[in-house]
């Protein structure tokens, strides 16, 4: 899942296989090197790289979906009997309630809520949360932080009557402002978004998230201003009245509408909200997302599809459809949580595509030790150039392949829910079929060494 970057300096990790890493931040500890881009957070082990560069390239922070990377307000329990720090628990909540400070309550309840919805309990989050609204019913603050919890549930269409609700309560709140422009991004209310992320500039001119937001935001309602809208059951189309043909409009809407039946069905997931598909010539779709030219579309929270030079829907167009859709379902399915490798692994595998084909050069690339670590493959591939991104997708087809094939689809089901209940990558792996990263690398090669071999 790819878009664009932001212009600040960053720290690059190169690796000894001669790939690299562009991170917000880069630390080394215990025998590991970790690194944020966003607000994630990955390690790979010291062995595998050769050396850090503190201060160059571009960092990827904000590049793939930007709900996800939307940061709460910082928030602190306000009552002279506690300390700020403390663990908020149900006996704390108790003594809270019985002291008469509703606001140091609500307060605790916010930030309950904060945790649970990182911690992958949405539901609880959002009871936590209600229960402070309940509370404070004319705090609009509380209701922008109700919105932002839901929008990371996938679910702006709600969202914006409540962010829309604390811009009115709270007018001079920065957080308010943006969570509204996010909400109206989410829900392709493009121009009104530009609106609220400038008044979010300035009332927050340091905040780098505003930034982005605006900087994408006015950037697409400029390649897009001419643009018109079609929809069907579960999508909301839009395009260049003179670059998409009716028939061709009808068909891209009718085969996602199948691609959307068939994720409901093998996935068990009903996504919340309406689907944003906006089709591009090739020239605006490089200009608004800015991706590599490698890419063949994007999905950051919209399916933007360039279609120059298409009558008619294709077999290829029809698997990159399924594909960037299938982003949409594994987005819901985790959380928002789910490692690179298993993302992209798995939208190609429903395509479908099979890595079979190259498993003999899969064999020679792990013999040469020139593989790319899973713990690598958890992050993002946008720093990647061609023939380093299309080895990075094989593989992560190749590792989603090995595990259905080895132990069952419902293995890599059972790891999406372990990551929307808030494990890391190689713990939900674990949780699934009892393999951490090495042993299951080490299956792996064996099994390509198998292949290899009968071939």
């Amino acid at each position: 899942m790819l878009a664009s970057s932001t212009a600040a300096l960053a720290d690059t990790i190169h690796l000894k296989n001669g790939r690299s890493i562009v991170a917000d931040s880069v630390r080394e500890k215990s025998g590991r090197v970790e690194y944020d881009i966003g607000e994630d957070s990955y390690a790979i082990p010291k062995s595998s790289v050769e050396r850090i560069e503190t201060g160059v390239g571009v960092p990827t922070s904000g590049s793939a979906t930007t709900a996800v990377n939307l940061a709460p307000p910082t928030l602190e329990v306000r009552s002279s009997d506690d300390d700020p720090s403390t663990e908020i628990t149900p006996e704390v909540l108790d003594r809270l309630e019985k002291s008469g400070n509703t606001r140091a309550l609500a307060d605790a309840l916010s930030m309950l809520a904060i945790r649970e919805q990182k911690s992958g309990q949405p539901e609880d989050a959002r009871m936590h949360l209600e229960r402070a609204l309940n509370l404070m019913p004319q705090n609009g603050n509380l209701s922008a932080l109700y919105a932002w919890l839901l929008i990371q549930q996938q679910s702006a269409s709600q969202a914006e009557s409540y962010a829309e609700d604390a811009v009115r309560k709270e007018p001079q709140s920065g957080f308010s402002h943006k969570v509204l422009g996010l909400a109206y991004y989410d829900n392709d209310k493009i121009a009104q978004s530009v609106e609220e992320f400038k008044a979010a500039k300035q009332l927050l001119p340091r905040d780098t998230q505003v930034d982005y937001y605006l900087s994408t935001s006015m950037k697409q309602a400029k390649a897009e201003a001419t643009f018109q809208s079609d929809a069907s059951t579960h999508f909301n189309m839009r395009y260049e009245g003179d670059q998409a043909s009716p028939r061709l409009r009808q068909q891209i809407l009718d085969v996602l509408e199948q691609h959307f039946n068939d994720l409901v069905s093998s996935m068990g997931l009903l996504p919340r909200d309406p689907i944003v598909v906006v089709l591009y010539t090739n020239q605006t779709f490089f200009d608004v997302t800015q991706a590599p030219s490698w890419t063949a579309a994007l999905n950051d929270g919209k399916l933007r599809i360039p279609i120059e030079g298409l009558t008619e829907v294709t077999p290829e167009l029809s698997r990159v459809l399924k594909h960037e859709l299938a982003h949409s379902f594994i987005k819901q399915a985790t959380n928002g949580r789910c490692p690179v490798w298993l993302n992209e692994g798995y939208a190609q595998l429903v395509e479908p595509r099979s890595a079979s084909q190259y498993r003999t050069q899969l064999a020679r690339l792990f013999a040469s030790g020139r593989e790319a670590p899973l713990q690598v493959l958890e992050g993002s591939f946008i720093g990647y150039d061609s023939q380093h991104a299309a080895i990075a997708y094989v593989e992560s087809l190749a590792y989603v392949e090995y595990i259905r094939d080895t132990y069952g689809v419902s293995r890599i089901g059972d790891m999406m829910r372990y990551l929307s209940e808030g494990e890391s990558p190689e713990e939900a792996l674990k949780s699934a079929i009892h393999d951490d990263y090495s042993q299951l690398q080490d299956e792996f090669v064996k099994h390509l060494g198998g292949a290899a071999t009968s071939n």
